[in-house]
């Protein structure tokens, strides 16, 4: 029995060993792992810790590579000139980089050393400048809005690459390599084209006006032939002026829609020069978009189409020059201007067109005969030329009430707004001699306050019909409070403008008024 449990009591104590040794093993190989682990972490911190004690690189710009050499051993000795900010320097080219690809305008880092270790991308931001001469195949003359004129390399790519002046580049920060050639500035925010749709059916009351503008524009296109045998030059511009609001724009388009009848199958082209956008505080810029507006008008025009450029409110970019008036930016602008109607390169399908409420505010060289040719003045209707126009908005599909016809309404429409008593009185104006003239509604109505009395009357009645649910028939009522409207509204403004310009602006007694005294509430 003995033997027995001295037997057992030996196998137990061999499988508690051997348990025992399955845990160490076990936990040998977690330690195993454990030491593995921060081994790797130490390698990465290792790593980590190169890196963060690398030296900076720096970049700098080539300028050309300065020499090459290779010795005995087959060792490249280069070196190259590079700028590095405002250092201009000549620096060891590292044995990695190849030195014959290093071309002006590169990037490329320099190490702690300045020795040249890597060759990066050309840059894609810096300067812009405009070239004022391409001097020869190494070098531009740009100038800055200032228009300072500054001499710069040109990079690699720009030395066969054909630059004109007037070109944009692009120049790197230091302002000594034009690095590329930049899209041509767009024009399109200067200039709104358009095939008008407006013809001269379109326009009331202005037939005489309307008449004279053919014969100046429209003849020398459907008679090109008859022009020649006569050795006859149609007009370079025309000038439309009078009060505001009376239909100078909207003649100068019609002028664009007729002329297409004038080149079958060829649409007349209406350029409307937004003025005031090219007004810029910066020397030369100004100048430079006129010369792109004539551009763009001659490129239209090279395929024989009629070509309108349209200058609305002349005076404020053709003003008089040296009147002190303005910070006299007009005495470079005018003199571009004229240079461009009359220079030597031809102006031939393109006819400009002007339009000005102050006449007497354009520099005079403008208006000279052999520039803008033909002046045209556009006043304020009178009573029969104002009952045409409104005949233009009240038509006969109207719903209107069944005791008028178009021809009744207006009529009615017109004895009201024309009468001169005291229920269209608007004020009182005093002369520099010290007489006072009445002034009705009838002495300043233009085609613009006609048109505004008609849209008022239709909105009242548009606004009556969502209330009554049926359409409501336009009237003598509804049109008499449209007039009453018009007129009250256009009282309050004249009493608070100043009496002189206004006089200047609606074409009252040139400007001889030095008082207006208000005679409605």
């Amino acid at each position: 029995m003995s033997d027995a449990a001295g037997e057992a009591a030996e196998a137990t104590t061999l499988e508690e060993m051997a348990d025992r040794l399955d845990r160490m093993q076990a936990k040998n190989h977690a330690l195993a792992q454990a030491l593995n682990r921060a081994s790797q972490e130490l390698g990465k911190a290792k790593s980590q810790l190169v890196q963060l004690a690398q030296p900076p690189k720096t970049f700098a710009t080539v300028v050309k590579v300065d020499q090459v050499m290779v010795d005995d051993d087959g060792v490249q000795h280069a070196s190259a000139e590079v700028i590095n900010g405002p250092r201009r320097m000549i620096v060891p080219v590292s044995p990695t980089v190849n030195a014959a690809r290093l071309t002006c305008g590169q990037t490329v880092l320099l190490n702690e050393s300045l020795v040249l270790v890597e060759r990066r991308e050309t840059p894609f931001t810096g300067v812009v400048r405009v070239v004022e001469d391409p001097l020869d195949a190494a070098r531009l003359i740009v100038r800055d809005q200032s228009g300072t004129l500054t001499a710069v390399r040109r990079a690699s790519s720009l030395v066969s690459h054909p630059v004109k002046k007037g070109d944009r580049v692009l120049v790197d920060h230091n302002n000594l390599i034009a690095l590329e050639t930049l899209p041509a500035e767009d024009d399109a925010d200067l200039v709104l084209e358009e095939t008008p749709d407006v013809t001269f059916d379109d326009i009331g009351g202005l037939a005489d006006e309307i008449e004279r503008i053919r014969d100046a524009v429209q003849l020398p296109f459907r008679h090109r032939a008859l022009f020649r045998r006569y050795d006859l030059r149609p007009p370079k511009g025309v000038l439309l002026y009078g009060p505001p609001g009376n239909g100078k724009t909207m003649i100068a388009k019609a002028v664009a829609h007729s002329l297409s009848d004038a080149t079958p199958g060829v649409s007349g082209v209406f350029l409307s020069v937004k003025g005031p956008e090219l007004l810029n505080k910066y020397v030369g810029e100004s100048e430079r978009l006129i010369r792109l507006i004539f551009a763009r008008a001659r490129e239209r025009a090279a395929d024989g189409r009629p070509v309108i450029v349209f200058i609305d409110e002349m005076d404020s970019l053709l003003r008089t020059r040296g009147s002190g008036v303005s910070s006299d930016v007009e005495t470079t602008i005018v003199p571009q201007f004229l240079a461009e109607l009359d220079g030597v390169e031809s102006l031939d399908n393109v006819i400009v067109i002007g339009a000005s409420n102050r006449v007497d505010m354009i520099d005079p060289a403008v208006l000279r005969p052999g520039r803008l040719d033909v002046k045209i003045r556009i006043d304020r209707p009178d009573a029969e030329q104002a009952a045409s126009i409104l005949r233009h908005y009240v038509t006969a599909d109207l719903p209107l009430a069944p005791s008028l016809d178009v021809i009744a309404l207006t009529d009615l429409v017109i004895r009201d707004a024309f009468a001169r008593d005291d229920h269209r009185h608007v004020c009182d104006v005093r002369r520099r001699d010290g007489g006072w003239d009445a002034v009705y509604f009838a002495d300043v109505i233009s085609g613009a306050t006609l048109k505004n009395i008609v849209d008022r009357a239709k909105t009242r009645a548009v606004k009556a019909s969502i209330e009554t649910g049926s359409d409501v028939a336009l009237d003598a009522a509804i049109f008499g409070r449209a007039v009453d409207e018009e007129f009250h509204e256009t009282a309050d403004a004249i009493a608070n403008t100043d009496p002189g310009q206004w006089a200047r602006i609606t074409g009252l007694d040139r400007g001889q008024v030095v008082e207006i005294r208000p005679v409605v509430a």
